[in-house]
């Protein structure tokens, strides 16, 4: 597992932190939800939107990401992810931030949180919210070029009622479908320009003339009567 860092406010440096996966979460959730095929309609449906990320930067820079995932029905969802496929060529440590109590696992190049708010389509009461959100933030390889591409969004299982504890291996034994809702971005990487080089070469200069040579001697003045 790699290490990412929460942010409270902002992405400000943080310590790295160790991530723990529960139970219910698979190592590679998107790869259990790509396999399923069209013939039923999830129990609930994300719109990604609102995306925030850089069209283009230098080679060793940092990318920072943010996009929020709304349900839109028809049933609320409570077995969600938000998060996504990482470009390739970063390093080993990332940033992220969420709402209150969100945790994440980081596997491969997967990336998902899962925030506590239950999303309900067309809320009704004040306490109840449709929306979620997430901003993440990795460091490109100094030596990484091309292009940089992601897949951020949102997933989501059909789990009936009483099954929430549940985990993975007993969701795909009673066959619980699972559905995942991304969109790609993609960031050009520039290569730093290269600054020439000062020239260090001597330039001659060549020594000042020599004085004008006198045109005669001087005149000696005598003392009269002498």
């Amino acid at each position: 597992m790699r290490r990412t860092s929460g942010i409270v406010a902002g992405l400000m440096l943080l310590a790295p932190l160790a991530v723990s996966v529960p139970a219910s979460a698979a190592p590679a959730l998107a790869s259990a939800a790509k396999g399923v095929t069209a013939k039923k309609a999830p129990f609930a449906n994300f719109k990604v939107h609102h995306i925030v990320y850089p069209k283009k930067v230098k080679a060793g820079a940092k990318i920072t990401y943010y996009f929020e995932i709304t349900n839109v029905g028809p049933h609320s969802a409570d077995y969600y992810y938000i998060g996504g496929i990482l470009p390739k060529g970063i390093i080993s440590t990332l940033k992220w931030n969420g709402p209150k109590n969100t945790t994440c696992t980081w596997e491969g190049n997967e990336f998902w949180c899962w925030p506590p708010p239950i999303l309900y389509p067309n809320p009704e009461e004040d306490w109840q919210t449709d929306t979620t959100w997430l901003t993440i933030q990795v460091t490109l390889n100094k030596k990484t070029r091309g292009t940089a591409t992601a897949k951020l969004g949102g997933m989501t299982f059909d789990v009936p009622t009483g099954a929430g504890d549940l985990d993975e291996k007993r969701l795909r034994e009673l066959g619980i479908k699972g559905w995942i809702f991304t969109k790609t971005v993609k960031t050009q990487i520039v290569a730093p320009s290269v600054k020439k080089k000062k020239s260090t070469k001597q330039v001659y200069v060549p020594p000042p003339p020599p004085p004008p040579k006198p045109d005669r001697a001087p005149t000696r003045n005598r003392k009269k009567g002498t």
